[in-house]
């Protein structure tokens, strides 16, 4: 039988406070997981620890700075002694500028895109795979886009970074399935968070992009909690044969040709 629990399980979110992350910390809280949430948004961190106290859930808060080794020690220092270890971690930490072709985009703001979304992963990687091991093993979720894999205009600096996500992720997986650990990409489409409302405020809203709030439409804009559930798998034991992959969760975005 696929054991699709998550009850006792210590996870890592990072990007926690709001968007995908919140929605996944939230989630795996209500699912029993002892769930270290954790970013730059203090005080939607501290609001959202305080929610989960007073329904009794096991989430903590603690601001971090993806870019900061020294933060992210922290961070992982806190998992070994508040929570004895770590079986999941999270990876929903990212920026997204857009608006420029290649041309117009600045050595820092090209630098500051792969130092959150692609370095980001690799320094919580790197300080949690020792503690991962020593727990005997885990999951790792490192969110992705359809922009690693079919992009629009005006999304370089993005669509190179999440690109790299999903082979970092494969080689992640290659690397430290000897330590029980599977790792793979979560290639989301369209989500109703802060980072899409420009777009959904544009002219014509989702609708002027080809994108739809529809439960039945292809391709449309999905909800945070939706992209939680997929997550929740991909932690569980339920998944324990998907390591190495690109799992798509896109409302349909990369099936539609026009």
């Amino acid at each position: 039988m696929s054991n699709f629990a998550l009850a006792g399980k210590p996870v890592l979110v990072t990007g926690g406070a709001t968007g995908i992350g919140r929605a996944t910390a939230v989630h795996l809280a209500e699912q029993g997981a002892r769930v270290l949430a954790c970013g730059l948004d203090d005080d939607d961190g501290k609001r959202l620890e305080a929610e989960q106290r007073a329904l009794g859930r096991a989430l903590k808060f603690q601001s971090m700075d993806v870019t900061s080794n020294q933060d992210v020690g922290k961070i992982l220092g806190r998992m070994e002694r508040d929570f004895g270890g770590l079986s999941g971690i999270v990876n929903c930490a990212a920026i997204c500028n857009t608006g420029k072709r290649i041309e117009e985009i600045s050595d820092e703001e090209w630098d500051a895109t792969f130092d959150i979304n692609v370095k980001g992963i690799f320094r919580i990687c790197r300080a949690g795979f020792p503690l991962m091991r020593r727990s005997g093993g885990g999951s790792v979720v490192n969110i992705a886009s359809v922009h690693a894999v079919a992009t629009a205009a005006r999304h370089a600096d993005y669509a190179a970074s999440k690109g790299a996500v999903l082979s970092l992720s494969r080689q992640l997986a290659l690397d430290y399935a000897v330590d029980k650990i599977r790792v793979n990409a979560l290639i989301v489409g369209s989500v109703n968070t802060r980072m899409s409302h420009a777009a959904f405020e544009a002219p014509g809203g989702p609708e002027a992009l080809g994108l739809s709030f529809r439960p039945n439409a292809i391709p449309r804009v999905g909800e945070p909690q939706e992209i939680a559930a997929v997550i929740a798998f991909l932690l569980s034991d339920a998944s324990s044969f998907v390591t190495g992959a690109g799992l798509i969760s896109d409302g349909g975005m990369l099936a539609k040709l026009m």
